[in-house]
């Protein structure tokens, strides 16, 4: 993906647009940069690698406070992470139901950590396919602003991105409860005629219609997974995915500057952000990726330590 070129210094003097990830916005609300000088003795080269890391997290922590960074959370950053894994098949199965009204208790901790974040002065960005924001009370004032688009804009770009990708993270997950409802035999068992009638109407099978009764069925039961734990393992990642997909999607829709994020596409994983997809992201979307200790460079090359806040209306 394109990497910017930190020496450009002819950049006018204006706040710059990021959107950030679970893995970046946590460190940076807590940089916890008394660490950098009370930990890690004897030095050594990953310990000194840490200290550094501390110091471009605070760096960043206080360029948002100061207004240099305008910091935006996708909603879907609220998503996957935030769960208990034995809650995440039940959220899903529960969209479209009364359930959903039900929010599911994240740890204390983690709502904190986002607390904090909305008070360093990151706001949450809309666009998830399932409101994920829900989870953890984001009130009116920490959502962001449209900004550069109209909200209209937003949803017809955030669109865009899907289809071009075929949204393939949501068909992967799909899929996956496709092959658990057809194992737990769901579609054979059906006696439900609207059951079959809604599938017949959306032209797939009913094993495919009953994606998410077969991750259900899987979660309570595993016939083709070791164990409950092998079994919320796989859904973690292809979740995972999902959610990094709806993040490249809210970012491209807001029209934010850089995508700040250390996700590089791990093997296992079917991610927006690894290798495959880099050409389109880079050439179609000019989706611009940036990692926390090239940003905090990118920020000392604009701003260098700023005193004065800039109040900025995203």
């Amino acid at each position: 993906m394109r990497r910017y070129p930190l020496s450009n210094r002819s950049l006018p003097k204006s706040p710059i647009r990021i959107t950030f990830d679970t893995n970046t916005y946590s460190p940076i609300t807590r940089p916890q940069l008394r660490k950098a000088i009370t930990t890690g003795w004897p030095l050594t080269p990953d310990r000194w690698l840490s200290k550094k890391k501390r110091v471009a997290w605070w760096y960043i922590n206080w360029c948002i406070r100061r207004g240099r960074i305008v910091a935006g959370i996708p909603e879907a950053a609220f998503a996957a992470e935030v769960m208990p894994n034995v809650d995440r098949v039940a959220f899903i199965a529960a969209v479209g139901t009364p359930k959903v009204t039900t929010l599911i208790t994240i740890t204390d901790g983690r709502r904190a950590l986002i607390q904090e974040a909305f008070r360093v002065g990151f706001r949450a960005l809309h666009g998830a396919r399932i409101a994920y924001g829900q989870l953890v009370g984001v009130r009116a004032d920490q959502w962001a602003p449209n900004g550069r688009f109209s909200l209209g804009d937003i949803q017809d770009r955030q669109s865009k991105f899907v289809r071009h990708f075929d949204d393939y993270p949501l068909d992967a997950v799909r899929a996956f409860g496709e092959k658990m409802a057809a194992a737990h035999g769901l579609g054979a068992k059906n006696t439900n005629p609207y059951v079959a009638q809604a599938a017949a109407m959306h032209k797939v099978s009913i094993d495919r219609f009953l994606w998410r009764e077969g991750l259900l069925a899987e979660s309570k039961s595993p016939l083709t997974h070791a164990s409950q734990e092998d079994f919320q393992g796989v859904v973690r990642h292809l979740l995972a995915d999902w959610a990094d997909f709806d993040i490249a999607s809210v970012h491209y829709a807001y029209g934010y500057d850089f995508l700040c994020t250390e996700d590089k596409g791990k093997p296992r994983s079917d991610s927006i952000f690894g290798a495959q997809y880099a050409h389109d992201l880079a050439n179609v979307f000019g989706l611009k990726v940036i990692s926390l200790t090239d940003l905090a460079a990118l920020c000392w090359t604009r701003f260098h330590f700023p005193i004065r806040t800039w109040h900025n209306s995203g």
